[in-house]
């Protein structure tokens, strides 16, 4: 572009001025006094983004700055050393040696627009543009730029040459709301700037001098001419081959922004609103462990379905430390039902509080897991419990009943202990149990009808993996094991529940120690657990819709346990410290009183066999199909063999379980019907969705 004699003169004027003013022109001082008094008080640093970072310092979760500004801090040895070798090159070489005013780069730019009629180099230092970026001056005028070169020797004095820099690297522009390298990096390239290469170094120098007409994401053609500018520049110097150049020219050009990292979003969310929240907050997050759960639940959340979520903590409760936390994967992917946190959601607990129930017997020495008890139909006044599968076993061990999650020697255990109590240590393990309006605890509440959340049935499983003591979960990272903050069971009850807990997983090194879970499942199979631990971690998965809408046939043992197992698979598992106060007395060497649960005659009193009553899908309800097209069907009451109807044709049933599916030609309207061995039936109208 040739330029007239007055539009020289105009951009040359500025230039001369300054220069003029730093030789210390004693013509100007009049003006220079004016000038330096009108000068705005320096803004050092505008806010800058917060960030989360894992416990290895990786970044998790950056949020916007003031004003929606993306400012990720950085510092220059946090970036690739060619970034501030090639910058230094290409926009000011004696950078460290000049007091932010190059006189001779400002002559050489004076000399060059007149001589040429066109702007060749420019004569402003990285302080001056410093100045410029934190001052938000202009410098299209003379006193503008006149302000910039006071500004920059003000700089000068009161920071290094290494702060300067640093405010640069984080204040640069780059178009948009995207200021600094490092949100530039993460925006345009997906990474670190610390793993730039070398057509991406060249971009980040070329785009903060135009970073609006140069946005690669909008003009991309514009970013690719300056970019190769930068790239014919550090060649011509000597710092790059001249093949080097050419093979980073050729590299094409980001066409869109990035999403910025999102790992532990909720936790993230969480930290950062918190009055304490620092400009860095850094996290107890095992970076690898959280980037591989994610991944991996995000696939399974999307295998289940639209609408499902999942959610999973890991905590090491030795110390407390969260290592992982999944609130609900897929956040990035688009999947709205991971926006809402399901680790502090209160939903049903299922059967996951049996082993506390069992414990508090252990510890009031009612109960021992050799103990004998009867499985049979009974009522504790109106409340009549069933099974899962609605049958009954009828005597074994408390142990047995335990694995087996046996609902009705589980309520009659509690009717022993009481509700009271149960709710009583459930608050000393931290949780706060949710009951409806006005509802006292009750029996129910061992079956799942209290309210909590994933993050409190974690405490509580790692209070029974501390033999007893209260587990206080930390966020930040902890050197050492966590001190006692209070006991939920005494010692040898907990000892006692693991031993009758123990299982031993497939595939697993039984050398390396069992995993200690229960599994559970919540009325209409709306909420799928399974919460357990080993030597070191406690880990707790939880899986349905957040809007609690029915899941379909979910369980705890078939859809939550194997991605426990998942979660454990890339913990590895470490072996249980042997406690030895606690016994595995068999039944037969048991004090009188241990042998038999309530002498088995147990509270309550027996019922006969009910009717049958379709427990699964539920009357009137809408029920999304399966991802094999298949309907889940369940019967509880009733007498074997049962015959299930479709709309009045028979459909293939397991006869003697209470356990079945179907699958219908399609959506639509659908009719139920179960037939028992007694002829009694039982009746639902239900629709089927796609």
């Amino acid at each position: 572009m040739n330029l007239s004699i007055n539009q020289r003169l105009r951009l040359l004027i500025p230039t001369l001025l300054g220069l003029v003013l730093l030789s210390g022109g004693l013509t100007l001082l009049q003006v220079v006094h004016r000038i330096a008094r009108a000068t705005p008080v320096l803004v050092v640093e505008q806010p800058q983004s917060v960030t989360v970072v894992a416990a290895n310092g990786e970044l998790l979760r950056p949020f916007t700055a003031a004003g929606g500004y993306w400012r990720i801090p950085v510092k220059p040895d946090e970036v690739d050393p060619r970034l501030v070798t090639f910058l230094l090159a290409y926009e000011d070489q004696r950078f460290f040696e000049h007091d932010g005013v190059d006189r001779w780069a400002m002559l050489r730019a004076a000399w060059q627009l007149l001589t040429n009629g066109r702007v060749i180099s420019g004569g402003s230092t990285l302080s001056m543009q410093v100045a410029r970026l934190l001052s938000d001056d202009t410098t299209r005028t003379m006193t503008g730029k006149i302000r910039q070169i006071v500004q920059a020797r003000r700089l000068e004095t009161r920071l290094s040459k290494q702060e300067i820099l640093t405010l640069y690297l984080n204040h640069a522009p780059y178009g948009g709301n995207l200021e600094g390298v490092r949100a530039a990096s993460w925006a345009y390239f997906g990474k670190e700037p610390g793993w730039l290469n070398l057509a991406e170094i060249a971009l980040l120098i070329a785009l903060p001098q135009a970073p609006e007409a140069r946005r690669p994401d909008r003009f991309a053609q514009a970013a690719r001419m300056a970019r190769g500018r930068v790239l014919q520049r550090l060649a011509a110097n000597g710092l790059i081959s001249v093949e080097d150049a050419e093979r980073a020219s050729a590299a094409a050009i980001p066409d869109r922004r990035k999403p910025f990292p999102m790992l532990a979003p909720h936790l993230a969310e969480e930290l950062q609103s918190a009055d304490d929240a620092g400009q860095i907050i850094q996290t107890s997050i095992d970076f690898e462990l959280q980037a591989s759960l994610e991944k991996h639940l995000t696939q399974r959340s999307a295998s289940l379905g639209r609408g499902f979520s999942i959610a999973a903590l890991v905590v090491d409760h030795q110390t407390g430390a969260i290592r992982a936390s999944v609130g609900g994967p897929g956040l990035l992917s688009g999947n709205a039902a991971a926006y809402v946190n399901m680790i502090r959601a209160i939903r049903s607990p299922g059967s996951t509080l049996k082993p506390l129930i069992y414990g508090l017997a252990f510890e009031a020495g009612i109960a021992h897991p050799n103990t004998l008890i009867n499985d049979r139909p009974v009522a504790f006044s109106d409340y009549a419990p069933e099974n899962f599968d609605t049958g009954f076993k009828g005597t074994m061990t408390i142990s047995e009943a335990l694995k087996l999650s046996l609902n009705i020697p589980a309520i009659a255990v509690l009717d022993k202990i009481t509700p009271r109590r149960l709710s009583s240590r459930l608050r000393r393990a931290g949780a706060k149990p949710r009951f409806a309006e006005k509802a006292q605890p009750g029996l129910a509440m061992g079956l799942g009808g209290v309210g909590l959340t994933l993050e409190e049935l974690v405490r509580l499983y790692g209070a029974i993996a501390r033999y007893g003591a209260a587990l206080e979960l930390q966020t930040r990272p902890q050197i050492g094991p966590q001190g006692s903050a209070g006991r939920v069971l005494s010692a040898a009850a907990s000892d006692l529940l693991m031993k009758s807990m123990q299982y031993e997983p497939q595939g697993r090194d039984p050398k390396r120690g069992n995993l200690v879970y229960k599994t559970g499942t919540s009325y209409g199979y709306r909420d799928a657990w399974t919460i357990g631990f080993d030597g070191r971690n406690v880990v707790g998965v939880w899986v349905g819709r957040p809007d609690n809408a029915p899941a379909g046939y979910i369980t705890g043992a078939t859809t939550a346990l194997p991605i426990f197992l998942d979660v454990f698979a890339r913990l590895g598992t470490s072996p249980h410290p042997a406690l030895n106060s606690a016994v595995l007395t068999a039944n037969a060497d048991l004090p009188s009183h241990l042998q038999r649960f309530g002498r088995m005659s147990g509270p309550g009193t027996e019922i006969a066999s009910p009717s049958p009553v379709i427990a699964f899908p539920q009357a009137d309800t809408d029920l999304q199909l399966q991802g094999d097209g298949s309907v889940a069907l369940k019967v509880r009451g009733g007498a074997a063999p049962f015959t299930w109807l479709a709309d009045g044709r028979p459909v293939a049933s397991r006869a003697l379980r209470r356990e079945s599916f179907f699958r219908p030609a399609g959506p639509g309207f659908s009719t139920l019907t179960v037939i028992d061995a007694k002829g009694r039936t039982d009746q639902v109208n239900i629709r089927l969705m796609q």
